[in-house]
């Protein structure tokens, strides 16, 4: 009889602890956010509400693998997406510094129907090189009064054109 294994991890052994694979998944942390959120950024930082999300690592070795969905809409503006950790942007996160221009992790382009919502993601394998806990918050903004609207459409019909959507954020540690 053959034995099927899936994702089987033979872990070392070492003065009694388990040594884990270079690249073995240790623990996985999810927020999802499900209210709406209206943000008018004017070229000023706005977090992002309920989508903060906070890990331990076991290893100051370990890599954190940030992953986010971000649902939006935005007609008349396009928005920039970044993050910090620790109330620190991860500057291998975001663009190089050039003249004025406003540097983000991903641009957040506009909606072209006001009745209708897209997606913004990314992942980033981030090293914060602690086992403290790490937290990661989430920032848009823009260059003028035009809002950014979170998990729902612009013009949010209250009938079977609108829709309630979620946005989350995935940390995943990483064996270092």
């Amino acid at each position: 009889m053959s034995k099927l294994y899936v994702n089987e991890i033979h872990p070392k052994t070492t003065g009694g602890k388990v040594l884990l694979p270079t690249g073995a998944v240790l623990q996985v942390v999810q927020v999802i956010k499900t209210d709406t959120q209206t943000i008018t950024s004017n070229a000023v930082e706005k977090e992002i509400s309920d989508l903060a999300a906070s890990i331990t690592p076991i290893s100051t070795s370990s890599k954190i693998l940030v992953t986010v969905h971000l649902s939006y809409s935005s007609q008349f503006t396009t928005y920039k997406m970044y993050f910090k950790r620790g109330g620190t942007v991860v500057s291998t996160a975001i663009g190089d510094s050039r003249g004025s221009r406003q540097n983000a992790t991903i641009p957040l382009p506009y909606t072209v129907d006001n009745n209708q919502a897209t997606v913004g993601s990314f992942s980033f394998l981030d090293s914060p090189a602690s086992a403290s806990q790490v937290d990661y918050t989430f920032f848009v903004i823009n260059d003028n009064s035009n809002s950014i609207f979170i998990n729902r459409s612009e013009n949010d019909q209250n009938n079977n054109v609108g829709g309630n959507f979620i946005s989350m954020v995935t940390l995943t540690e990483i064996a270092g």
